[in-house]
C-alpha cells in the first residue's frame, strides 16, 4: 500500500510553497490529490508518476540526459 503524504510533506518533496500546490489543486495541475476527512493527501506513487510525467514533458531535462551530435 502506497504511503500517504500531507500537503506539507509534498511541498517539502517537491520544494515549492503549500500555497502553490493548493493553486495546482485548484486548477487540476500537479499531483494527485484527494480528501481524506479535512486533509488534503497524496500518495507517494502519484506524487512519483507526476514527477516523471513532468521530466518526461520538458525539453530541456531530455536534452539534458541525450547527447547532441555536432553538425560539421
Amino acid at each position: 500500500m502506497d504511503e500517504l503524504l500531507t500537503l506539507r510533506e509534498v511541498a517539502d518533496w517537491l520544494r515549492v510553497p503549500e500555497a502553490t500546490l493548493r493553486w495546482w489543486r485548484h486548477c487540476r495541475q500537479g499531483p494527485a490529490s484527494f480528501r481524506l476527512g479535512r486533509r488534503v493527501m497524496y500518495r507517494q506513487a502519484a506524487v512519483e508518476r507526476w514527477l516523471q510525467e513532468q521530466a518526461a514533458g520538458d525539453p530541456t531535462a531530455q536534452a539534458s540526459s541525450t547527447p547532441r551530435r555536432r553538425s560539421t
